[in-house]
């Protein structure tokens, strides 16, 4: 899923199942909603699993999460920015 479709997945999200009895209002407080969740993501430290040994893993497996990690990153700032350009 590219960063511009789980924007508008989460707003739909929000708007229709948080907020199903709210006829009057409009996808902008699906839109805040889901930056809210975005931003929650987005400051959340993900700590490295502690019972992983790197040394039974491989030397390359050892890269895996802190690339991971920063892919993961990557992608929610671009459903945020993508949440701001609607």
């Amino acid at each position: 899923m590219t960063p511009k479709e789980k924007a508008n997945d989460l707003i739909h999200k929000f708007f229709a199942n948080a907020l199903p009895d709210a006829v009057e209002c409009d996808l902008n407080v699906g839109k805040r909603c889901a930056l809210i969740a975005v931003e929650e993501i987005l400051h959340c430290e993900a700590t490295e699993p502690s019972d992983t040994d790197w040394d039974e893993c491989g030397s390359t497996a050892q890269y895996y999460w802190p690339q991971k990690k920063e892919d993961a990153g990557k992608f929610w700032g671009d459903v945020k920015s993508e949440l701001q350009s609607l």
